[in-house]
């Protein structure tokens, strides 16, 4: 597979392995991300989101009425990966929280932690054209089959709708993946709650550095709505723009280890460091 071989197994913001899968071939993809996040407020925020795969984020809900908080957030994510054809691959993912948060406000402080399963999403992806003279093109189509949130379960509740493009020029590739995220309502103790949908644009350069190790980096640009209850939002419309860059590790033809760090641009303070594994069977 040539220079392309070290990029695919790269598992950063854009991974090109998490995207293309050998007919019949299945693939595990792990990996372990710690978030740390400082904010000043004084009324209900968006949530934080935690990327755990190219196109998904968990949404970490915020509490109301903080003055002060600083949290430590840690997303274990599991996933396998199949080929259906040599164009579509269907796929499943489960994550799994740790929170820890530290409040001040006019009442004095406050810790709290805990832990649960997130999330558990299904979904599929094609290849509509691949890399030639024209770019390669993506699509994807995935649903959260079960989510915790505001401690409460719901099942199909969130779907997830994207496309990625990218063109190889050794030893580079230049990517762009597009994503828009739709949820729908949950009955949260008799009120009707809605987290807010999102749309994120992703552009990233990889590059191979040798046989075995890639480097990537790119920004990341996400538009996300205010969560609402009973029809009257909680927040206003929230902007964001991220930087990341990471490094990818080809130990075998069929395992690679990668590590990445995601860290906000404007808005309050938050990083994300990412230590990821993926295995072909």
């Amino acid at each position: 597979m040539g220079y392309l071989y070290v990029i695919a197994h790269a598992d950063l913001p854009l991974s090109l392995e998490e995207l293309l899968t050998d007919k019949g071939k299945l693939k595990l993809e792990s990996s372990i991300s710690y978030v740390n996040t400082e904010r000043s407020q004084t009324q209900f925020a968006n949530p934080i989101y935690v990327q755990t795969s190219a196109t998904n984020f968990v949404a970490v809900p915020t509490a109301i009425n903080e003055t002060d908080s600083n949290r430590d957030i840690v997303v274990g994510t599991v996933g396998l990966r199949y080929g259906l054809t040599g164009k579509t691959d269907i796929y499943g993912n489960t994550n799994y929280l740790w929170r820890s948060d530290r409040q001040f406000n006019d009442s004095g402080s406050l810790k709290k932690r805990d832990n649960n399963l997130s999330d558990f999403s299904l979904g599929v992806s094609h290849t509509f054209m691949q890399d030639g003279k024209n770019p390669a093109l993506i699509g994807f189509l995935e649903t959260l089959v079960y989510e915790k949130s505001q401690d409460k379960k719901s099942f199909g509740k969130s779907w997830v709708v994207g496309a990625t493009t990218y063109k190889a020029i050794d030893p580079v590739v230049l990517s762009l993946t597009a994503t828009y995220r739709h949820n729908l309502k949950k009955n949260i103790d008799g009120n009707s709650y809605k987290s807010g949908n999102y749309f994120m644009l992703n552009p990233s350069i990889s590059f191979a550095a040798n046989d075995k190790i890639s480097l990537t980096g790119g920004v990341q640009w996400l538009n996300a709505q205010a969560d609402t209850q009973n029809g009257k939002k909680l927040s206003a419309r929230n902007t964001s723009t991220y930087a990341h860059a990471g490094i990818g590790y080809g130990i075998t033809k069929d395992t690679a280890l990668n590590a990445s760090v995601r860290w906000k641009a404007s808005g309050q303070s938050t990083s994300e460091l990412k230590l990821g594994l993926t295995y072909n069977f």
